[in-house]
Formats: structure tokens, sequence, C-alpha cells
């Protein structure tokens, strides 16, 4: 008795494995779609079961509802309430062109404003005139105070350019705006402090720092005149709004609402899937609409926007400044948008994919086919993972659960996990996943005997 090999019966073993693996599929979705045995069963569970139809439905709605208020709240609570956070936030700001614009003017105009170079000149005119001056030459010097003005002016707007231009101005906007982040949480949260001033329905934020920075620069340039600058408060409207009360009180809700936000969306999904008969598909229909409440978001923020910078003043902050303070406020909210709507359209197709709807059987079927076509091509190859590839198959179903495992815990502790990095665990999951599949072996039945 001897042990041959058959090409011809490796091939009918193969089309043999391929039928049954088709037949399980289809008797898999026979079993999903199966209804109760027996017709007093079939017609009782309609009368006994609506209401499970309903509970999952208003769970799913609830996950969908609060996901987007978990992000806002998140947003709050970190991006707003934390210092260094809300000032990482904000330093982008320094190097907006628009903003410069409207620091350079701002502090340009408080300086001007309070030098009075025009009444000390004429207050010298005067006096030397007092003093014997011919009325001739007093005449010609009065006549050049305006160019005087300006002349002055130019100055004092070219060292404040130079300055917000600068890597020094950054500096200063950070610890500004950092000496101001507590005094701005006390305004939303109903009281106000120095650094930040509520005037009528605007928080603006005191340029006092930058101010005396340039103050010190003038003088450093030999104009001594700014040295009899009074101390001077000029203001940068941060945000305004129609109803401060109003964002006060949903600034206190969100924020102290933060952490049990995110926990109940999770907790109503996860009660839909578990009181549904069946689970994969409401685990799609529930990622699916969480993924919808993100570009509902979104598409709020962008109405939100289009509607602040209608209301706000021109003449108080330029649309061009104003979107540019919007856009990277409201930059952690969009971060965190994204980043769940990737993770949660493959939450959705995951369930899809692993359904037994005639779709995804189809898929998974020309998915095993091709890992197939691989694994046997490495194998002629001489490229076989002997016991390496037999253990790989053994657990492959314990090897998955550990990748799955490690992406849940990874992009939950990732502190604020972007839409880039939710698709590169995905990516790397996924790659993970495909090369177990391709060394993964099942153990080969016994070789047959046959006379020879």
């Amino acid at each position: 008795m001897t042990s041959t090999s058959d090409p011809d019966g490796d091939r009918s073993a193969q089309t043999e494995v391929e039928r049954l693996r088709a037949e399980v599929d289809r008797l898999a979705a026979a079993l999903d779609h199966e209804d109760p045995p027996d017709a007093a069963a079939k017609s009782a569970e309609p009368r006994s079961q609506w209401w499970r139809k309903i509970i999952v439905g208003v769970c799913v709605l609830l996950a969908a509802v609060l996901a987007p208020l978990a992000v806002v709240a998140t947003w709050a609570h970190d991006a707003m309430s934390d210092t260094d956070r809300y000032v990482q936030t904000v330093a982008p700001l320094a190097d907006d062109p628009a903003v410069q614009d409207v620091v350079i003017t701002r502090i340009s105009d408080a300086i001007t404003s309070r030098l009075n170079v025009h009444e000390i000149t004429q207050e010298a005119v005067d006096a030397l005139a007092q003093r014997g001056l011919p009325p001739r030459a007093a005449e010609s010097l009065g006549a050049l105070l305006p160019a005087l003005d300006n002349g002055i002016d130019n100055f004092v707007h070219t060292q404040v350019t130079k300055l917000v231009r600068s890597e020094e101005f950054a500096a200063a906007w950070e610890q500004a705006n950092r000496e101001a982040h507590t005094q701005m949480v006390a305004v939303l949260t109903g009281k106000t402090g120095d650094a930040v001033e509520v005037k009528g329905n605007a928080v603006q934020l005191n340029l006092a720092v930058l101010i005396n920075t340039v103050k010190a620069r003038l003088v450093d340039r030999g104009f001594t005149l700014a040295e009899r600058l009074p101390t001077i408060t000029a203001t940068f409207t941060l945000f305004e709004s129609a109803d401060l009360a109003r964002a006060q009180t949903g600034f206190r809700l969100l924020s102290a609402s933060s952490t049990t936000l995110p926990i109940l969306a999770l907790l109503f999904l996860a009660a839909a899937v578990a009181l549904s008969r069946r689970h994969r598909r409401t685990l799609m229909v529930g990622a699916l609409a969480v993924a919808a409440s993100m570009l509902v978001l979104g598409a709020a923020l962008n109405l939100s926007r289009i509607v602040y910078l209608d209301a706000i003043p021109t003449d108080r902050l330029p649309s061009d400044a104003a979107a540019a303070i919007f856009d990277q406020l409201v930059w952690f909210i969009r971060l965190n948008l994204r980043a769940l709507l990737v993770l949660f359209l493959a939450v959705a197709f995951v369930a899809w994919v692993s359904g037994p709807e005639p779709a995804p059987v189809s898929v998974r079927r020309g998915t095993s086919r091709a890992l197939d076509v691989v694994r046997h091509g490495s194998d002629r190859a001489g490229l076989n993972t002997g016991p390496f590839g037999l253990m790989l198959g053994r657990y492959r179903g314990a090897i998955r659960g550990v990748v799955l495992g490690l992406v849940v815990v990874l992009y939950v502790m990732a502190a604020h996990p972007t839409g880039g990095y939710t698709i590169t665990l995905l990516v790397v999951a996924a790659v993970v996943l495909l090369v177990v599949e391709l060394l993964a072996r099942s153990p080969e039945p016994a070789a047959t005997d046959v006379p020879t």
C-alpha cells in the first residue's frame, strides 16, 4: 500500500470544499431568516414582540441624537475648558493674516489716539511763539503739523506691523490667551474677569500685553514720546452671540455632561443590538445612524458659520477674521466628527459583510476563493507555512478577536483620534487580518492508501 497524490483528486476535493462552504452559507442564511416552527408561534410573535421593535428603534434614535451632542460636549470640556488645549487651539490664529490685520489696526489706533501728537506739537509751536519765534516761522510750523501727524501715525503703524508679523507676536498672543482663558471660562459660566470682558453680546480679549510690548519697542526705537502714554485698554472680539445668556447656559450643560453623553450614546446603541432579534442588522443600522448624525453635525456647523458671520458687525470684527476665528475654534469638533464618521462606517461595513444576505455572502465567497488561490500558489512555490500556519488556522477566531479588541482599545485610549488616525488604525488591522488569513492553513485530511 502506498500513498500517492492525485492532481485530479486534489481539484475535486477543492471543488467539494467550495460546495460545502456554499451550502453552509446557505443554511446560515436560512437559519437567520427562519420563522418560528409552528403557525401558532408565527401568529403570536407579532402580538407579543411588537414592543421590541419600538424600543430598538427608540434606542437607535437616541444614540444618533446623543452622539453629536457628545462630540460638542467633549469640545466644550476639553478644547474650551482646558487652558493648554485652548491655547493650542487658538495659537494658529497668530499666523492668520486677517487676524493680524485686525490686531494691527486695534493697537495702532489705540496708541495714536492717545498720543495727541497734534496737540503736543501745537503747544510747542505756541511756546516758541511766546519766546519770540517770528510769526511766519510759527505759521510754517503749524502748516507742517498734519504731515507730522501722518508721519508719526505711519511710524507707529510700521512698528506695530513689524511686531505682529514677527515670531514675538506669536509668543505674546499665546501669553495673552493663556492669561485670558480663565476669565473667558468665567464669562461662559456667567462671571467676568479682567483679561476678558463682555460688552453687549461680545466677548473681547484685552490686548494690554501686546500694547505694552509695542510701547517698549517704540521707546527702544527712540520714540520717547511713547513713555508718556497712559495705560491703554484695547480689545479684540473673540466671539459674539445674540443671546449670550443662552450660550452660557448651553456651555455649562455641555461641559458638565461631557462624560455622561458619550457613555449614554454607546449604552443606547448596545441596548438596541441586545434587544433586537437580528443583532447584526441592528448594529449595521445603528452604526449608519450614528454616522449620519455626524454628517448632520457637520452641516449644522456650516450653517452656524453662516449665521455667525451674518450676525457679527463688520465694524467690530471683519468677516474674514471672524471666519478664521470660528473655523479655528470648531476645528476640534470637525476633527472628532470625522473620526467617528470613519469608525462607524467601518462598523456598519463589518456588520453588513458578515451578514447572510446574498451580496455579502458573494463578497465573502469571492474573498475566500482569492485567498485560496494565493495560498495554493504559495504552497506550489514551496512557501508552505508549516506548523506555524496550522497554529494560525487553529486559533484564527481568537486572533481576530484580539486584533479587533486592540483596535477598540487603541481608539479609546487615543486622546483625540482624528479621521486619519482612525483610517490608519483600521487599515493596519485589515492588513494584519489579511496576512493571518494568507498564512493560516487548515489541517489536511489524512492521506488515503490506494492499492498499487
